[in-house]
């Protein structure tokens, strides 16, 4: 087995320790705001236990591409994000109803509050699930970059990161973003990682789509932690097979001097911080450069040997709020354009999502960079 699934199920026991303790949290939850609900305490622990384990299941179906596998892999994520707009209003609203009963409130209140919570959680499923299958917004920004040559001065990027081709972002929406990406006609496309989900079987049908996916200075692309759970080897075939240059720990340089510069996913490849100094020491620093880097760590590296821009994807803005909060104890460095001395920074929402096929005040969006000549 290879190492990142290895780590990646290694977390796994965490994960569902947390997932169990919020199903079990909304079955109390149900209980206690609903008393005569036909359904037995104990039936419902039950379901909670059962529907933390469908999770490991599921990723263990659709890698085996069982009969039935992305139906219920399906189903499995969207409960996912119902569940957990469903804990967060829960938890709010057990709130409000211990200060109403403090403050001396009737059970008029109590009983306002529940159904307050599934009213909203049901509006914000909807909006969430509404969000995720709409077409990501183009965010257009102008940057100027340090040494750029007058002649490209107005050289447009793009950027796509978290895509995850799986079992719920599947190909025709992949081919609704290709002729988005076509549409824009940038002079350089970059692929910031995420791109395939385990348990994706269409690597060859989804390449035949990416293929249209090109600037006209070409194609670049890194490695996300996504990739090594795919497979590292596949991961690699399929970019390849879309004409994409495969940046893994190397620089590039292209017509008119733009160095970029690719590294694997960061924690997954566990490159340290010597290993990118390393790397990006190699840029001339008379010239720009890019650094495409998947997770938004180390950005501080970067700023220090002079790197003009680097471009990151891997937080998806939370995706679900109020998942951002805790994605941001992780990384301060969250989403948007962040700067330090000459050097910036753009974390990207991702064009796509994970798991459930919910987005909740964190829309997809492509990044779209027009970059400007400095004096």
């Amino acid at each position: 087995m290879a190492p990142a699934m290895l780590r990646f199920l290694l977390f796994f026991p965490l994960f569902i320790l947390i997932l169990f303790g919020m199903q079990l949290y909304l079955a109390v939850w149900v209980l206690r705001y609903f008393p005569n609900v036909p359904v037995s305490p104990l039936a419902l622990r039950a379901t909670a236990a059962l529907i933390a384990a469908s999770l490991p299941l599921t990723l263990y179906w659709i890698r085996r591409g069982g009969l039935g596998a992305f139906t219920f892999a399906y189903l499995t994520y969207l409960w996912l994000g119902i569940s957990f707009i469903w804990f967060a209003w829960a938890v709010f609203g057990d709130c409000l109803a211990l200060a109403a009963r403090l403050a001396g409130a009737g059970e008029g209140m109590r009983s306002a509050t529940a159904w307050g919570v599934l009213i909203v959680t049901g509006l914000m499923c909807f909006l969430a699930f509404w969000t995720a299958s709409g077409p990501p917004k183009v965010r257009n920004i102008e940057l100027p970059l340090a040494h750029l040559p007058k002649e490209l001065d107005g050289f447009s990027i793009v950027q796509l990161s978290d895509v995850h081709l799986g079992v719920t972002e599947r190909l025709p929406r992949f081919e609704r973003l290709a002729d988005q990406v076509v549409a824009l006609g940038p002079d350089l496309v970059v692929m910031t990682g995420d791109f395939l989900d385990p348990g994706f079987h269409e690597d060859k049908a989804a390449a035949v789509i990416g293929k249209r996916i090109h600037g006209k200075r070409g194609t670049l692309a890194v490695l996300g932690n996504h990739e090594f759970y795919h497979g590292e080897e596949a991961s690699s075939e399929f970019f390849k097979a879309l004409d994409a240059r495969l940046l893994r720990n190397e620089i590039t340089e292209l017509p008119g001097g733009l160095q970029v510069a690719g590294v694997d996913d960061i924690r997954t490849k566990r490159v340290t911080r010597e290993q990118l100094s390393d790397l990006l020491s190699r840029l001339d620093p008379k010239k720009p450069s890019i650094l495409l880097s998947h997770q938004p760590l180390m950005f501080d590296v970067a700023a220090e040997r002079g790197v003009g821009l680097m471009l990151s994807g891997h937080t998806h803005r939370g995706q679900i709020f109020p998942f951002g909060f805790l994605v941001r104890l992780f990384y301060p460095r969250f989403y948007g354009l962040y700067r330090e001395g000459g050097t910036s920074l753009y974390v990207t929402a991702g064009a796509g999502y994970w798991g459930p096929p919910m987005r909740l005040f964190a829309p997809p969006e492509i990044a779209r960079f027009v970059l400007r000549s400095t004096p």
